[in-house]
């Protein structure tokens, strides 16, 4: 059996379902054309289209607010849309009726002429009108439209809403006149209208106050918090990734069986649907070109996406035993950046055809930004593994295999589209991510090789510090040269090829952050280390005898002294351990004088005629 909760929550999502159906039917280009179109003609006045334009344009904004509306409120607005579906439908039925009814012998009074040789409409008619009566009443007195499927209370069951909505059939089997029975269908709504906008307009008040009260709340929540907290407070509210996944199965689904129906017409002589090989990948081309008509359809293609990365996210930190809370969010960083691809390629406005081309390259460089993130994922742990002098073979295994993974799957990724596509700039954006992943692989695999060496190492290794810095430089370089290609790549497919705002701005942030940022990032580390070495070399290096006559540890480090440097306080370090602190400051860490002097450096021989005076402190 479901639970109550889980009945509660689909029906949460399935509230706000059809305010994004109406925005995306209002975003699709085939009613912008139809409307286009329908108002070329010479007898159309300019004011109809501005109207229907109008009406458009507050369907829209109304279906935006229904979105946002709080669960209550969302249910009362259905309630009232109901009354008034039920209301137009038992109208047309009547209108249906009447109309029947006028075309044939009207004018035979015979019972049977009138109900039995007429049944079938009748009967339809009837069970119609009684099921809108029924509904109407539901609804005018109960809060929520879910309760129609409940025991109706016999003590708020208006007859006179029955009678109202079965006044023409009563009316043709009294023998009406013709005019009074044709006007008796518009009689019989006139009740239910009139009910329901004297309730509207007695309830506008309290429909205005709620908005107010919305407004005044939302403003406090943005001063108090902040906007970020507020978005993630409604979007949590509103479940928006489900109800978006939800809303794109639902128009999925939708074409299919529109897809489908059309292929059974159109075979329809024989009694057997051809499901074929071509049949089949069409309907699949034709579904997925439904999927990204519209933004909201791309909107909810992207959280279905992020769905299935988020798994392969969580599946990824099973195998290298994460338990980092940052190495789950790869749906998260898979949505922000399908979404943003999606945009700048202006993926809703091509044709079908450039449509699913632009969608099939899409997802090859989201395929590239999975991989960098699982190398995102890996880095820390092989770094910890091989820093802690962990001996778990499993571990190392499982993290060695992900690592031999992301040099393979780009490999081969990038033969198999460089053996069935052109060069383009597309193609060289994926070959060119994808080889970064492999560089950024080697150059953590060789500090973790290394850091493993210094593992197994019964002395210090002064060196190590150098050697990492030197494989850390050289892949930050060929990062940052990558980085400058993709700009450069960017460049190109904004003016020759498919420029945009979107593109520039994206190109702009990538220019900054991937360029900018770390070319400065990187000089400001050469320059500060330059300046470290500089320093450590101006100061004296300890002999075999001051070392032995010290006989103590580094006062960094705490490892032994095998060489040392002689700061101007004669303290002993380590070399590599004193130059690591000078990158933070220019003090002694014992006695917080100043370690490096920028006046010629004192004579190595005084300094070592006083190292008895000081190095005991």
């Amino acid at each position: 059996m479901i639970p109550r909760e889980e009945i509660q929550r689909l029906a949460r999502v399935s509230l706000r379902i059809p305010p994004l159906i109406v925005m995306d039917i209002i975003l699709n280009q085939r009613l912008a054309s139809s409307i286009v179109l329908y108002f070329l003609d010479d007898y159309i006045k300019w004011y109809l289209f501005w109207l229907a334009i109008l009406v458009i344009l507050i369907a829209f904004v109304s279906a935006f607010a229904l979105f946002f509306m709080e669960t209550e409120h969302l249910v009362n607005t259905y309630s009232v849309a109901m009354c008034l579906v039920a209301v137009l439908t038992a109208y047309h039925w009547n209108r249906k009726y009447v109309n029947h009814e006028v075309e044939r012998d009207y004018h035979i009074e015979d019972i049977q002429h009138i109900i039995v040789e007429n049944c079938s409409l009748l009967l339809a008619n009837i069970t119609l009108q009684t099921a809108a009566a029924y509904m109407w009443i539901r609804l005018k007195f109960t809060a929520s439209w879910m309760q129609i499927l409940g025991v109706i209370d016999q003590r708020n069951v208006n007859i006179s809403t029955y009678v109202w909505f079965m006044l023409p059939v009563v009316a043709r089997i009294l023998v009406f006149p013709v005019g009074i029975l044709q006007w008796l269908p518009l009689v019989g709504i006139a009740l239910p209208l009139g009910e329901m906008t004297l309730s509207l307009v007695t309830q506008s008040r309290a429909v205005y106050l709620v908005f107010y009260e919305s407004y005044i709340s939302s403003r406090n929540t943005i001063r108090s918090y902040g906007l970020q907290t507020y978005i993630e407070t409604h979007w949590i509210r509103l479940q928006v990734p489900t109800v978006l996944r939800a809303f794109w199965i639902v128009i999925i689904a939708q074409e299919l069986i529109v897809r489908t129906i059309q292929l059974q017409l159109k075979y329809s002589e024989t009694s057997i649907l051809p499901i074929g090989v071509e049949n089949l990948q069409d309907i699949l081309k034709e579904l997925i070109i439904r999927g990204c008509a519209t933004v909201v359809a791309v909107m909810g293609m992207t959280s279905c996406v992020s769905y299935i990365t988020h798994y392969i996210g969580l599946f990824m930190a099973f195998i290298i035993g994460s338990d980092n809370e940052e190495d789950r969010s790869m749906g998260t960083v898979s949505a922000i950046l399908f979404f943003i691809l999606a945009l700048q390629t202006g993926l809703t406005g091509l044709s079908p055809e450039k449509k699913l081309q632009r969608l099939y390259r899409n997802f090859c460089l989201l395929s590239t930004a999975i991989l960098h993130f699982v190398h995102s994922m890996v880095n820390p742990l092989m770094m910890s593994l091989s820093a802690s002098r962990n001996t778990n073979v499993g571990r190392h295994t499982r993290v060695l295999s992900v690592c031999l993974f992301l040099m393979i799957a780009p490999s081969v990724f990038i033969y198999y589209l460089w053996c069935t596509h052109t060069v383009g700039t597309w193609l060289l954006a994926v070959t060119a991510f994808s080889i970064e992943v492999v560089i950024k692989v080697i150059i953590t695999l060789l500090i973790y090789l290394l850091f493993m060496v210094d593992a197994y190492r019964d002395i210090f290794w002064e060196k190590l510090d150098d050697y990492v810095y030197y494989i850390k430089s050289t892949g930050n370089t060929v990062e940052f040269i990558f980085g400058i290609f993709l700009f450069c790549n960017g460049g190109w497919i904004m003016v020759f090829e498919s420029g945009g705002t979107i593109r520039a701005i994206m190109m702009c942030i990538h220019a900054y952050f991937n360029i900018w940022v770390q070319a400065k990032e990187g000089w400001t580390v050469f320059m500060k280390r330059r300046t470290a070495v500089h320093k450590i070399n101006s100061l004296p290096e300890a002999s075999r005898e001051q070392l032995a006559e010290f006989n103590d540890v580094c006062a960094i480090c705490y490892q032994e002294l095998n060489t040392a440097r002689i700061t101007r306080c004669n303290h002993y370090f380590h070399g590599l351990c004193l130059r690591k602190w000078l990158y933070v400051q220019d003090k002694c860490p014992l006695c917080h004088e100043v370690i490096y002097n920028s006046e010629p450096a004192n004579d190595p021989a005084a300094a070592v005629a006083n190292a008895d005076n000081g190095n005991h402190m």
